[in-house]
């Protein structure tokens, strides 16, 4: 059985399709929807992709590592970061940073698709 991430504390639900579980950035990943975060270049859409991981949590890092990064950050050919935050590393896809990326050691992931 493979378990979604979930947000606010739940048990992530078995994967089946569900109107909360979208595609995120990569492929064949999804993840439950927690909310919208807001950066330099715009807003994104934030997820649990695996892990139980809280929606203030997960709102609460993404923004933290959308305000650490420099517009030189953003611009970089190759994406931004490694940006580390307390047990996290974060990270923007190539060419778009509002794609992004966390995750721990211990599996938990979260990530960003732009809005």
């Amino acid at each position: 059985m493979v378990l979604l991430g979930a947000c606010g504390g739940q048990r992530a639900p078995a994967r089946t399709p569900q109107p909360e579980t979208f595609a995120v950035a990569g492929p064949s990943a999804t993840g439950t929807r927690c909310g919208t975060v807001t950066g330099s270049l715009g807003s994104a859409r934030a997820y649990v992709r695996e892990g139980d991981v809280g929606r203030r949590e997960a709102t609460s890092l993404l923004t933290q590592y959308f305000t650490r990064l420099t517009p030189a950050e953003e611009a970089k050919p190759d994406g931004a970061g490694p940006v580390v935050i307390g047990q996290w590393t974060c990270g923007s896809d190539a060419g778009a940073p509002l794609s992004a990326a966390c995750s721990t050691e211990d599996d938990r992931q979260i990530a960003t698709t732009p809005a």
